[in-house]
């Protein structure tokens, strides 16, 4: 894979601290790893349908890596 990885898009929920740093610290191309617990929860739309989502609830976010290039 030539050093690359690949990319997974989980969507997250952080709080507090958590939060705070992830968004100083965190930026696009950065490597991450979560330690959390999963969640599911539904939503009812206005039209009577349901949306069902899965998230992390994160707890900690360690910085494994990050790209040295300006990435926005």
């Amino acid at each position: 894979m030539n050093g690359e990885y690949e990319t997974d898009f989980i969507n997250c929920v952080l709080w507090d601290s958590v939060a705070k740093s992830t968004v100083e610290y965190c930026k696009k191309g950065s490597i991450v790893g979560v330690k959390g617990r999963i969640q599911s929860r539904v939503v009812e739309k206005e039209d009577e349908s349901k949306k069902y989502y899965v998230e992390v609830i994160a707890e900690k976010v360690t910085f494994l890596s990050t790209d040295n290039k300006d990435k926005k």
